[in-house]
Parts: C-alpha cells; structure tokens; sequence
C-alpha cells in the first residue's frame, strides 16, 4: 500500500467513512468529524485506482455479489421436497412440484441478477476511473457518496492485502 494511504486505511479499518468532500476529493469521518489527516486528493485516488486496475474492480464488484447469490441460493436449498405418504395428498404434492420445478428457475434468474450486479459494478469503477484521469492537474473533482463508497472498498482491500502481504513476509 502506498504511503498516503496509510492513515486513510487505518481511519476507515477503525470505523470511519470516507466522504466527498465540499472542497473536492475526499475525506474520512468518523462520529467525531473529520479525522485529520485524511484527506484524499483526486490525484491519489487516481493512483489509487491505477493500482488496483480493472480486475480488482471486478473482484470488488464480485465479492459484493456473492452475498447476494449466497442467500439466494440458500433459499432454494431451503425448499422442502416431500416425498413418500405426504406426497399422496393433493395440496402438498401440487406445492412441492411448485416448488421443484421453482428452484432451476430461482438459480437462473439468480445467476443473470448476478451478472447484471457485476457488470453495473464494472461500469462504475470504469466511469469512476475515466473521472478522475480527465480531471485537470491542480484541481479537484468532486464526487458523489456511491463514489466515495467505491474508493473505500478499494482502499480496504488494499490494506487487507497490504496485511497478508505483511504476514507472508514476515514468517
């Protein structure tokens, strides 16, 4: 992880949010305010994005999806199929076809939800990339709170990889 980030990461790894800030960039707060220190020019965050590249802006976007795909396909595991005596009942064995025949369904559906959700995410990390390459030397762009949730997903996987990075060296 690069030196500027260093008290960013520790701000947001301790709780803090990254913000937009009213003079552009951005900056982190906490329940207190701003914290000192903390502010991110536009000019890092594009070093920032530059380093990560477009694969880890897909990893991010991924990451973010599998929690969604995960209760999704819990449910349908969640299904219940009877069988035996209970399925000589009309109203249960009309429920549990319903439900079998409903479960590929639910996988499919879930799968193209999930493939929107990664390419949508894609989308803004290269919209967000573009804004801060075509913004002028010496000024600030100013940016919006999704925005400023992106970059600090990026800069906590930063130093989560900056920590196991850490780890392996030192053993």
């Amino acid at each position: 992880m690069t030196l500027p980030l260093i008290p960013i990461a520790t701000a947001l790894l301790a709780g803090g949010t990254l913000v937009p800030h009213a003079a552009g960039a951005m900056i982190v707060t906490s329940a207190a305010g701003y914290v000192a220190g903390t502010y991110l020019s536009t000019s890092a965050i594009a070093s920032a994005l530059a380093t990560v590249g477009t694969g880890t802006g897909l990893a991010l976007a991924g990451t973010a999806l599998k929690g969604i795909a995960g209760k999704m396909l819990a449910r349908t595991a969640a299904v219940p199929v009877v069988t035996g005596a209970a399925a000589t009942a009309g109203t249960t064995a009309s429920a549990s076809i319903a439900s079998v025949l409903a479960s590929p369904v639910l996988v499919s559906v879930t799968t193209v939800v999930a493939g929107l959700g990664l390419g949508h995410s894609a989308y803004h990390f290269y919209k967000l990339k573009h804004k801060v390459s075509n913004v002028p030397k010496g000024e600030e762009a100013q940016f919006t709170e999704a925005e400023a949730k992106t970059v600090q997903r990026i800069i906590k996987r930063l130093a989560k990889k900056s920590k196991q990075t850490d780890r392996i060296v030192s053993s």
